[in-house]
């Protein structure tokens, strides 16, 4: 037995019924497993390490899963969608955006009772997993693991299954793939008549018909299309027996008010965004995720300049000599405390102009580019999905550690002094104390209103020798020398290669964020109020 996990962080599933139209407002459950076996096959195009796992590996992997329908574990949903009027030439068009809607963390597992992978295709199961970016349509941002955890009963099966299921089940047509066998004889059955076809309609219909099963089902829909066919010819229908999707829940009726954005009174200053993907970059990982974010909002559109609150400079030039940095902080956050980043902040203390909130009501992705091994070994481009949560007051995040109110702030990331050492420190302790009169001087002139903090060191032994901490409950030991610290673009001089990590304790409540230093607005120098006891000797 096989079996895969699939979560979707937004809590929605995408996924137009295969040849059905999108405004027919249906949505294909359980996941079609074609669906399923073209997901795997275009992660590993886009994403996978093709020099640890050659073709041949996919091949026989798809081969093996699809030896028999999966049958599936659906949670409970709601079928639900959304209406918008898109712009035409000529007329506006009606848009049915329909999905389904679950709890969060509900699993959707699909299991192949009789199927037996290698311990190769299963380690290539496991990669092209951890890397898919959704499932469907490209709304549906997915996550996906092995799931040998798992040891439930499926309620969704091909109606052929043996299986016992509730009386009030659904029956469905179900896109599902041809086995290799039934494609080879498939192919070998149209092959023959090509020959009395014209050339260019022989060429067409030749370039769908590979000889493996995971090329075939590789082809793009557009090419099916071009070559005639009105159904892919590795495709077949299957009838499932599945639960009932529940209804929609009653809406309360009477008055409603119309709260502003975020509910909550106060400059729109923050925008927060969910980010999901596999692997997701570790908090050490925070400058470079700043970075990507940063030029994902700056890039040129259509000649449309670039708000200054989101360059970082006007028509004088950089705003490093702006003492209030009212310019905007980009933040990846670990609001779960795991040690991986799953939300994005984006802060600028004046608000974001108009076009600042168009851009980022459009950013939904970060990418980074193929490249040579990361720290893991794993090669191959890595991808982050982006949900943007609302671009409210502070407020209105009361989740997040990074914006909450407390008289005790510790280091997420190493703080790196901003100014040259008149003289270099000798000893850890004179060390500290120049960290020290840095932060307090910059702490006075960005918040003159605010009271000044008791600086202490984070270190990992007594007496203390380095700056060191766990951020995390059971989380590894950290030192700043772990996590990225030089920018890779223009960041001007850098007076501290090292960087330290501290607690600060305030005489009164103080509000987040804080981010100061050298880099504080790129995710460096970041501090929570979230307080672990588990953090190291201060």
């Amino acid at each position: 037995m096989i079996a895969f996990a699939f979560t979707f962080p937004a809590s929605r599933y995408h996924a137009t019924p295969w040849g059905r139209h999108a405004n027919e407002a249906d949505v294909a459950w359980p996941p079609e497993p074609v669906r399923i076996l073209r997901a795997l096959i275009a992660t590993w195009w886009r994403k996978g390490d093709r020099e640890r796992f050659p073709e041949s590996i996919l091949d026989d992997l798809i081969d093996g899963i699809a030896a028999e329908p999966p049958h599936f574990h659906l949670p409970d949903a709601v079928h639900t969608h959304t209406r918008a009027f898109m712009p035409a030439p000529t007329q506006k068009k009606l848009i049915f955006d329909a999905f389904l809607r679950f709890d969060r963390g509900a699993e959707v597992i699909v299991v192949w009772p009789d199927v037996m992978l290698t311990v190769e295709q299963k380690a290539l199961a496991a990669h092209l997993l951890k890397r898919i970016g959704y499932l469907g349509r490209s709304e549906s941002w997915a996550e996906g693991r092995i799931a040998d955890d798992w040891h439930g009963e499926p309620n969704s099966c091909p109606r052929s299954s043996k299986r016992a299921l509730s009386p009030d089940v659904v029956s469905v047509d179900v896109a599902a793939s041809l086995t290799a066998s039934a494609w080879n004889y498939r192919r070998a059955k149209i092959l023959p008549d090509l020959e009395s076809m014209a050339k260019a309609k022989r060429a067409a219909i030749a370039g769908t018909l590979p000889e493996r099963l995971s090329a075939a089902l590789a082809v793009d829909t557009g090419q099916w299309h071009k070559a005639g066919w009105s159904s892919p010819p590795p495709v077949r229908q299957i009838v499932y027996d599945r639960p009932p999707i529940g209804p929609l829940p009653r809406l309360p009726r009477g008055p409603q008010t119309r709260l502003v954005s975020g509910g909550l009174p106060g400059v729109p200053e923050v925008a927060r965004f969910v980010l999901a993907g596999r692997p997701r970059p570790r908090v050490e990982e925070s400058l470079k995720i700043a970075e990507i974010a940063r030029w994902a909002l700056i890039r040129s559109e259509d000649g449309v300049q670039t708000p200054p609150e989101l360059l970082g400079r006007d028509a004088n030039g950089p705003l490093r000599d702006d003492p209030e940095h009212a310019h905007a902080f980009y933040l990846p956050e670990d609001a779960d405390g795991d040690g991986a980043i799953d939300h994005l902040i984006v802060y600028c203390r004046k608000g974001f102009s108009d076009e600042a909130r168009r851009r980022l009501d459009r950013l939904n992705r970060l990418w980074l580019a193929h490249g040579r091994p990361d720290e893991d070994g794993d090669r191959g481009r890595k991808e982050w999905r982006l949900a943007l949560e609302d671009i409210a007051a502070k407020a209105s995040f009361d989740s997040s550690p990074l914006l909450g109110r407390a008289c005790v702030w510790t280091s997420v990331t190493p703080y790196l002094k901003s100014r040259f050492d008149k003289r270099r420190p000798i000893g850890f302790d004179a060390l500290v104390d120049s960290y020290r009169s840095q932060i307090a001087l910059e702490w006075r002139r960005r918040f003159p209103a605010e009271p000044s903090p008791t600086v202490s060191p984070l270190t990992d032994s007594m007496p203390c020798q380095r700056f060191a901490a766990r951020l995390e409950p059971a989380g590894v030991v950290r030192s700043p020398l772990a996590f990225n610290r030089t920018r890779s673009r223009r960041g001007g001089p850098q007076p501290d290669a090292a960087g330290g990590l501290f607690k600060l304790t305030f005489d009164r409540p103080v509000d987040g964020p804080i981010a100061i230093g050298w880099g504080c607005h790129f995710g460096l120098g970041l501090f929570t109020c979230r307080w672990h006891e588990s953090e190291m000797t201060t």
